[in-house]
């Protein structure tokens, strides 16, 4: 079967290896076409490289949102940590701080309590520093009286944000009661501040009422000071 040089293109015969025309050898297999006419087949081109440009899109998307997310993570907290700042300040006291003793069962003693609540009180035991502890009666209830020595205006501050919120009915102020006082829903306990120091007086234990609980609170706002 007849064929061409490769290298000039001069017509060749069958089983000749090189070119009578140029002479150069004939290195590539002649392949007849399907017309007759020859075609030379060289070396395969490579593939296309697979297209990877919408994978990276989707990858720096990704990476895009994830950033964005971070961002506004740091940025809450941030914002979070300036409100609970600012909050502090605005709970901060601005009393002066009380200096005297932190006795809680030396404001008012057994008998002294038994007078203003009108029932027997077999004994006041101190609850470390921050409380006195007045068992009542025969039956053994006992009134807890818990100090706050300091913050006291702080946590006032907090109560009359719950007042505004729950509604005037939730605490009963009690005018004239050391700086501010409040009875707690169900005459559970008298909350009482003076100066910076907040006294809470447990009525729901004691078995006893808010009428006896005031005028305990009344004995120790008058050994506070001013």
């Amino acid at each position: 079967m007849a064929g061409f040089c490769n290298a000039c293109g001069a017509p060749m015969g069958d089983g000749v290896r090189f070119c009578p025309s140029c002479g150069k050898p004939s290195g590539t297999e002649v392949v007849p076409t399907a017309t007759g006419s020859p075609m030379f087949t060289g070396p395969t081109p490579p593939s296309p490289p697979p297209q990877s440009g919408g994978a990276l899109k989707i990858v720096l998307i990704i990476v895009g949102i994830l950033g964005l997310i971070l961002i506004l993570m740091i940025g809450s907290c941030f914002y979070i940590g300036y409100r609970v700042k600012r909050a502090a300040g605005d709970f901060a006291s601005h009393s002066k701080p009380y200096t005297g003793k932190r006795e809680p069962c030396s404001f008012v003693s057994a008998p002294e309590a038994a007078d203003a609540l009108g029932v027997p009180v077999q004994d006041a035991v101190p609850r470390g520093s921050m409380g006195c502890d007045y068992t009542l009666g025969t039956e053994g209830n006992h009134m807890l009286v818990q100090f706050m020595w300091q913050g006291g205006t702080g946590m006032m501050k907090l109560t009359h944000t719950a007042i505004q919120f729950g509604g005037k009915q939730t605490f009963t102020e009690v005018p004239g009661l050391g700086d501010e006082a409040f009875i707690a829903p169900g005459n559970s306990s008298i909350m009482m501040r003076k100066g910076d120091v907040l006294v809470t007086i447990s009525l729901q234990t004691a078995g006893v009422s808010a009428e006896s609980g005031k005028k305990v609170a009344a004995l120790i706002a008058d050994r506070l000071g001013d």
